[in-house]
């Protein structure tokens, strides 16, 4: 009796092993997740930690890893330290820039626009300046006679010369004027009978000179003056026997101090509603008494 109870206790942890072992391996029900508590299980040892006790949640180590681990998940490999910053700098391309490549640009972009400013107020405050010491005036014109020759106006065509003295004046005390190019318009209306140039001369502070200049044409009324602007200056011929003219002049200019300032502009003048009285039908005509003779200055 005692040997055979002896020969089942024996036999009894063999049988709960196997029996454990179909239960967990049958292929129906998974091994637990981690061993049963107690039994003298010998944990293993993980990351260089001691493992946890029985019963208890594993110790937080704040993702910490021991130096030169290598983290191996799904098959990638982390490294256990970061690049270096050069690497994300210079990987690639379209990188972003650096906190110091973002300040340089904003403080070169700072520095153009102060110095943008600063030119212009240099600008303004030298032109102020050049204003209220030099005081640069336009120069005057005024026509002293317009004689009229050879004046033909006809249904196909038209002709006539003009020659007009004018005196121009420069009012300035302190700057030269020099009329490097004259060239001179003569008009009806708005439409252009012809044109010429003039001999370039120069006035000194506060002095005056005269000028000549002649104008001619003789073209038909196709290629030059309009239909139009013939029949009136007929019916102004043949009626009251006057006829308006209007002069105008574009003056290429140098305006020069004794010092350094120098100014070059065009200068344009309008001499307007130069009345011409003709005697008979001869062609011929001069300024009316009551013209008015001075010119319009534009720069």
């Amino acid at each position: 009796m005692g040997r055979s109870s002896s020969s089942s206790d024996d036999d009894s942890p063999k049988k709960h092993k196997k029996a454990a072992s179909t239960s967990f391996n049958d292929g129906q029900h998974p091994p637990p997740p981690y061993p049963p508590a107690g039994g003298g299980y010998n944990y293993p040892q993980t990351m260089g930690y001691p493992p946890p006790m029985p019963g208890q949640y594993p110790p937080s180590y704040n993702n910490q890893y021991p130096p030169g681990y290598n983290y191996n998940y799904a098959g990638y490999n982390y490294p256990a330290q970061a690049p270096p910053a050069a690497y994300y700098h210079n990987n690639g391309a379209g990188a972003y820039p650096t906190q110091q490549e973002m300040n340089a640009a904003a403080g070169f972009a700072r520095g153009f626009l102060i110095g943008m400013m600063l030119l212009f107020f240099c600008i303004f405050a030298s032109t102020i300046v050049l204003w209220v010491v030099l005081r640069p005036q336009v120069p005057e014109f005024h026509v002293e006679s317009l004689a009229v020759a050879n004046f033909d106006a006809k249904q196909s065509s038209f002709a006539a010369a003009w020659d007009a003295n004018l005196t121009a004046k420069n009012p300035n005390t302190k700057i030269r004027l020099y009329f490097n190019q004259i060239e001179t318009f003569m008009f009806y209306d708005d439409q252009p009978l012809a044109s010429s140039y003039a001999n370039p001369f120069s006035l000194e502070t506060g002095a005056a000179a005269g000028m000549t200049t002649r104008l001619a044409t003789n073209s038909s009324v196709d290629e030059g003056v309009e239909n139009e602007a013939v029949e009136k200056m007929a019916e102004d011929y043949n009626g009251p026997g006057a006829v308006e003219f209007s002069l105008r002049m574009a003056v290429w200019t140098t305006f020069k101090s004794d010092s350094w300032w120098t100014r070059r502009s065009t200068v344009r003048v309008f001499c307007e509603e130069l009345k011409v009285a003709f005697v008979g039908k001869t062609g011929k005509g001069s300024l009316a008494p009551d013209t008015n003779r001075d010119c319009l200055v534009f720069v």
